[in-house]
C-alpha cells in the first residue's frame, strides 16, 4: 500500500522563475573549521608552496554555497576584501571560463580610477577580448586586428596565446597590488575549465606574486587537472550526514522528518543537498519516496505531473540559461525531453548570439546540435573567432573532434566558414610542427574540392607546409604546388574581383621558395612586381595587410643579400604601413644588432616591446645583443625575463648559464642549463657548456656525460671536442683527450685548439709534434705572447709538462 506523501501541499518560499527550481542554500557549515586549516597552509610566498585551494566533491554537494559564505564569514581580515564567484565550465561559459568576473571587475575599476594600469597592459587586453572598448586604450590596433577576414593571412604563432595570458596576469599583479585590493576567486566546475585558463593558472602558479592579494579556490566534481594539483591543497567535502541531512530540511521551513523518511532521503540522496532539495519537491508534488525506487525515478515520477507547459518552461529556461544550471529536476527535464524540441530551442539561442561577441562563450548550444555535421556548421564561427584571437589549445579542444572524421573533412561544398574552418587547422598543424598531419588533409581537400574559393589558399598551404614548415623541407614538391597554384589562379580565377589580390599572394609563396633556392634575383623580381601591382590596382588603403607583408618580405630578401642599406629602407617602408605591429620592430632591430648598429638595434626593440603583449623573443635577441657588447647586467636582465614570461624557451635557458658561467655563477650555471636541456635535450650546445659548468664543479664524472652527450648530437661541436679533452685531460687520461683534440682539429682552423694540442703533446714529450703546432698555431693567428712563451718552453723544457 502506498504511504502518504511528505508534507503535501507545502511551497518552497524561495522561488525563482520556474515553480520547480528554487535558491535553497547548501550552505555546510561544518566544513568551515576544514576550509580555514586548508587556508592556512596556501604559500605563495614559497616557491614549492600551495597556490590553490581546491575543494573536491561530487556535483550538487554544496561546494559552491558553502565556500562563498565562508569567505564572506571570514574576509580575509582586510577591509573592502572582494569574493568573487565564477563557473568555470568552458562550454557554457566560453574561453575565460572561470576567470572572465575578475578580469572584467579589474578593467571596470582601473578604467576609472587607474586607466595606466589598463593602457599598460592594452595590447594583452584588446588581443585576448577583440570586441572590448576601452577609454585607456591609447594605441591603434595593427593591421592584422583591423582588416577583414578574407584578408588575414598573417596568423599568430602557436605560443602567441601565452603572451596574452602573461599580460593578462602581470595587468591583474599591477591592479590587485596598486588598489591594495585584496581578493577570494571561486571557480566552480574547475574540472571543466578551458585549457586556456588551466594554462593562466599555470602562470600563476610558476610566477605566483599575484597570489599575494588573490587566493584562487577551486571547485571540483571530479578530477583536477593533475598539474593544478601539483600546486593545491586538497580537500574533500564529505557527503552529508543524516544529522545534516536533517538540520538542512530544518532550515528551508519544512518539518523534520520521521527517521525512517529520513533514512530514504539521505539514502536517494546520496548525501548532497541539491538531490535532497529535488526529493522534497517531489515529494511537495505528492510523489512519495519508496526507498527501492531509484533517485531519478522518482524526479521522472515529478516531472511527469508538471504538465507539460511547465516542463517546457522548464526546458527553456534551463536552455536559455546555458544549460549552467545544476538543479537536478532541471537537468532531468533536459535529459529526458523530446529531442528535437531541445535542439529547436538551442537553435533559437545560436540564431539570438549569431555575429555577436557573446556567441564564443556559449559553444554548449552548438555542441548540443544531433548531427555531427550541423554542429560543425554552427561551431565553425565560433571556431574561427578563437583561432583570430590566437587561443590555439581551447579552438583544438573544442573542434578537434571533428578533424579525424573524413565525411566532416569534406562536407559540401568547399567554400563555406566551416570549410575553412579545417584549413586554418591545416595551418596552425603545420606551424606547430605537424606539417605531415596538415599535408594529409591539404591533399584531401584539394581532390574533393579543386575549383573551390579557397584552392589557391589550398595550394598556397601545400607550398608553405613542404617548404617551410616540413623538416626537411621539400622544395621541388613546395615548387611544383606553388606553380600550380599560379596556373589555377589564371585559368579558374581571373574573372575573380580580386583576382590581382589572388595572384600576387600565390606569387608570395613562390618567391619564399625562390629565396630557399638562393634564387635571389628572381625572389626579388617576384615581390617588387607584385608590390607595384598592388599599389597600382588597389591604392595604399585596400589590402593594406597583404602589402605590408609584400613589402616585409621584400626586406627579409635585401637582408638575405646581405644588401643592408636597401633593407632597411625596405623596412622602414614596411613599419610605415603598419605602425602598430611590433614583429616588424623586432625583425629589423635583429638585422641591426647583426651589422652591429646597436644604439638602433635597442630603439626597435623597446618599440617591439612596447607594442606587442609581452614579447619574450624581443628580449631574448636584445639579451644577445647585450651579450656582445659586453653588457652583462642588461644581458642577464633580458635573459631572465625571456625565461620569466616562456620557461620553456630553451635558448634563454642557455644564454644565461653561459653568462653565470663565465661569471664564476657555477651552481647558478648548472640549474640555468639543466633547464636548457630539459627544455632541448638535443642542444649540443647547452650539454657542452653544462659540462664545463660541471666540470668546474669537480663533478668529473658527470661532466664526461654531458659532454659526449652533446657529442651525440652534433659530433661536428668542436666546443664539444676541445672541452671533453679538457675533462679527460683533468682526470688523467692524456692519450684520449689527444684523440679529441685531434678531432677539433680537424674539423676547425681555430687556432686556439692547435695551441691546446701543442701544450698535450709537450706534456706527453712529443716536442717534434709540439713545435709542429706552436707554428700552427701562430700562422693560424694565435695570439703572438702566448706562441713565444710556450715556443720557448718547449725548445728549453722537451718533455716537461706546461701550464
Amino acid at each position: 500500500m502506498r504511504g502518504p506523501p511528505f508534507w503535501p501541499g507545502r511551497r518552497f518560499p524561495n522561488v525563482r522563475r520556474s515553480d520547480m527550481t528554487f535558491t535553497h542554500s547548501r550552505v555546510r557549515r561544518g566544513f568551515f573549521a576544514a576550509l580555514n586549516e586548508a587556508h592556512d597552509h596556501l604559500d605563495s610566498e614559497n616557491p614549492g608552496g600551495a597556490m590553490f585551494l581546491a575543494v573536491t566533491a561530487p556535483d550538487g554537494s554544496g561546494k559552491l554555497d558553502t565556500v562563498r559564505a565562508w569567505r564572506d564569514f571570514e574576509p580575509d581580515h582586510r577591509p573592502g576584501h572582494l569574493v568573487l564567484t565564477a563557473d568555470g565550465n568552458r562550454l557554457t561559459h566560453g574561453y575565460l571560463s572561470g576567470l572572465q568576473p575578475l578580469v572584467d571587475h579589474a578593467i571596470a575599476t582601473a578604467e576609472t580610477d587607474h586607466p595606466d594600469l589598463v593602457s599598460a597592459a592594452e595590447q594583452s587586453l584588446k588581443r585576448i577580448f577583440p570586441h572590448r572598448q576601452s577609454p585607456a586604450f591609447r594605441m591603434p590596433k595593427d593591421l592584422t586586428g583591423v582588416a577583414g577576414r578574407d584578408e588575414r593571412t598573417r596568423f599568430y604563432y602557436h605560443d602567441y596565446q601565452g603572451k596574452l595570458l602573461n599580460g593578462v596576469y602581470e595587468f591583474l599583479d599591477s591592479y590587485l597590488a596598486t588598489t591594495g585590493q585584496t581578493c577570494t576567486l571561486i571557480i566552480d566546475n574547475a574540472d571543466e575549465l578551458s585549457p586556456t585558463v588551466t594554462q593562466f593558472l599555470d602562470i600563476m602558479a610558476r610566477r605566483r606574486t599575484l597570489g599575494r592579494n588573490l587566493k584562487v579556490v577551486l571547485l571540483v566534481n571530479r578530477d583536477l587537472d593533475v598539474g593544478l594539483a601539483e600546486h593545491s591543497v586538497q580537500i574533500s567535502l564529505p557527503a552529508l550526514s543524516r544529522p545534516e541531512a536533517r538540520e538542512l530540511i530544518e532550515s528551508w521551513g519544512f518539518e523534520s522528518p520521521a527517521p525512517k523518511q529520513l533514512d530514504n532521503l539521505w539514502r536517494l540522496s546520496q548525501g548532497r543537498p541539491a538531490r535532497l532539495s529535488a526529493l522534497l519537491r517531489c515529494a511537495d508534488v505528492n510523489v512519495s519516496l519508496p526507498g527501492y525506487l531509484t533517485f531519478e525515478t522518482h524526479i521522472d515520477l515529478c516531472l511527469s505531473l508538471l504538465g507539460e507547459r511547465r516542463r517546457y518552461d522548464l526546458l527553456q529556461e534551463y536552455v536559455q540559461g546555458h544549460c549552467a544550471d545544476d538543479d537536478p529536476i532541471a537537468r532531468r527535464n533536459y535529459e529526458t525531453y523530446d529531442e528535437g524540441a531541445r535542439e529547436r530551442m538551442h537553435r533559437e539561442v545560436i540564431a539570438e548570439l549569431a555575429d555577436q561577441q557573446e556567441e564564443v562563450l556559449h559553444p554548449v548550444h552548438h555542441l548540443s546540435l544531433r548531427d555531427a555535421s550541423d554542429q560543425v556548421v554552427a561551431l565553425a564561427p565560433l571556431s574561427i573567432s578563437l583561432q583570430e584571437i590566437g587561443l590555439y589549445n581551447t579552438w583544438f579542444d573544442l573542434f578537434s573532434r571533428f578533424w579525424a572524421n573524413s565525411q566532416l573533412r569534406t562536407l559540401p561544398g568547399g567554400g563555406q566558414t566551416h570549410n575553412l574552418v579545417y584549413l586554418r587547422m591545416a595551418f596552425v598543424l603545420y606551424s606547430l610542427g605537424l606539417a605531415h598531419v596538415s599535408i594529409s588533409y591539404l591533399d584531401t581537400f584539394y581532390q574533393h574540392f579543386p575549383h573551390s574559393l579557397y584552392t589557391p589558399t589550398v595550394l598556397y598551404s601545400q607550398s608553405m607546409a613542404h617548404g617551410r614548415y616540413q623538416s626537411p623541407p621539400d622544395l621541388v614538391t613546395a615548387e611544383r604546388f606553388a606553380l600550380l597554384n599560379l596556373e589555377k589562379i589564371s585559368t579558374d580565377f581571373r574573372d575573380h574581383p580580386k583576382y590581382e589580390y589572388i595572384k600576387v599572394f600565390a606569387e608570395n609563396a613562390l618567391a619564399y621558395i625562390r629565396a630557399r633556392q638562393k634564387r635571389m634575383d628572381e625572389a626579388l623580381k617576384l615581390c617588387t612586381d607584385g608590390m607595384e601591382r598592388m599599389h597600382e590596382i588597389y591604392g595604399d588603403d585596400r589590402f593594406a595587410l597583404h602589402q605590408s607583408i609584400l613589402v616585409y618580405n621584400t626586406a627579409q630578401i635585401h637582408e638575405m643579400l646581405k644588401d643592408y642599406t636597401k633593407a632597411y629602407e625596405v623596412y622602414q617602408q614596411t613599419i610605415a604601413l603598419d605602425p602598430n605591429y611590433g614583429e616588424y620592430a623586432n625583425d629589423l632591430a635583429n638585422m641591426l644588432q647583426r651589422i652591429d648598429r646597436f644604439d638602433e638595434a635597442i630603439e626597435y626593440y623597446e618599440r617591439a616591446i612596447a607594442l606587442c603583449p609581452p614579447y619574450y623573443e624581443a628580449h631574448l635577441n636584445r639579451a644577445q645583443m647585450y651579450v656582445r657588447m659586453a653588457d652583462s647586467a642588461a644581458a642577464e636582465t633580458d635573459f631572465r625575463r625571456a625565461v620569466e614570461l616562456n620557461p620553456d624557451e630553451a635558448r634563454a635557458h642557455l644564454g644565461l648559464g653561459i653568462l653565470q658561467l663565465k661569471q664564476g655563477r657555477f651552481a647558478e650555471a648548472q640549474q640555468s642549463l639543466d633547464a636548457a636541456v630539459y627544455h632541448n635535450p638535443r642542444n649540443a650546445l647547452a650539454w657542452t657548456n653544462r659540462g664545463l659548468t660541471l666540470l668546474e664543479l669537480g663533478r668529473i664524472q658527470e661532466a664526461e656525460e654531458s659532454l659526449r652527450t652533446a657529442l651525440t648530437y652534433d659530433d661536428k661541436l668542436t666546443e664539444a671536442w676541445n672541452n671533453l679533452a679538457h675533462v679527460l685531460h683533468t682526470g688523467g687520461r692524456k692519450a684520449e683527450a689527444l684523440e679529441c683534440l685531434d678531432a677539433a682539429v680537424r674539423l676547425s682552423d681555430d687556432p686556439d685548439y692547435v695551441y691546446n694540442r701543442a701544450l698535450l703533446r709537450h706534456e706527453l714529450g712529443d716536442t717534434a709534434g709540439a713545435l709542429a703546432d706552436v707554428e700552427l698555431a701562430a700562422q693560424g693567428g694565435a695570439d703572438a705572447t702566448e706562441v713565444a712563451d710556450l715556443r720557448e718552453q718547449v725548445t728549453k723544457t722537451p718533455g716537461i709538462a706546461a701550464v
